[in-house]
């Protein structure tokens, strides 16, 4: 499904190449659930936006389902990373002045689905996340957990192949966390796949594939 080859992200300083990520090769298949994990620093949010298309600013290889990224018009390049891709940040980045309906309803603007059909899909993502009464909530009443489970349904909304999380559980406590974990496993258990950055080891015991970095590489590549 997803395929890097030598990929290398640096910034040129004045007397060296500094290396962000430095000869990562990676495999990921369809229904992965696949964990990043290593220190501050060592590259796993670059990696998670190389992989979901937000940084193109690096050499070597990617590859989607065999074509080559770089080979992609930027048309081409765009509508892949609106239709196959879905993000979770750990800030959330909800929009502060739409409510947690409309900020669930925003991708599916984005990707034309019809009035009747978005009302369907939101429905149905409120009902699965316990929101339904808070719908019509801004951001700003909403609790760290709550903000965290709109982002998880604004993801999920267009139905991504690959679900991308950055420390999706970083800001909150452990009840809340594990409520977004089992979340992201039903995900993967209907087909979703997952790749998320995160310091907590127990996240990745959800998932069937650790990849811990160090240095910009991957240093260890375990099936779980």
């Amino acid at each position: 499904m997803i395929q890097l080859k030598e990929i290398d992200k640096f910034i040129e300083s004045r007397f060296q190449r500094i290396f962000i990520l430095k000869g990562i090769h990676l495999q990921i298949n369809q229904g992965e659930f696949i964990t990043l994990m290593g220190p501050s620093g060592v590259g796993k949010s670059t990696l998670l936006n190389i992989i979901g298309l937000l940084d193109e600013e690096y050499e070597g290889a990617y590859f989607f389902d065999g074509t080559a990224i770089a080979s992609m018009r930027d048309k081409q390049r765009t509508a892949l990373h609106k239709s196959e891709f879905g993000y979770i940040f750990q800030a959330y980045h909800l929009i502060d002045e739409l409510t947690v309906y409309e900020n669930i309803e925003t991708p599916l603007l984005y990707r034309n689905v019809s009035s009747s059909e978005r009302k369907g899909i939101v429905a149905g993502l409120l009902d699965r996340f316990n929101m339904v009464a808070k719908k019509d909530l801004f951001p700003e009443q909403l609790s760290g957990g709550q903000q965290q489970l709109v982002g998880v349904a604004r993801a999920i909304a267009g139905k991504p192949r690959v679900l991308l999380a950055d420390e999706p559980t970083g800001n909150l406590h452990s009840a809340q966390a594990r409520e977004i974990m089992e979340v992201f496993r039903e995900l993967n258990q209907e087909g979703t796949t997952i790749i998320q950055a995160t310091h907590a080891r127990e996240n990745a015991d959800y998932g069937n594939r650790l990849i811990e970095m160090l240095d910009g590489k991957i240093a260890h590549d375990i099936k779980l």
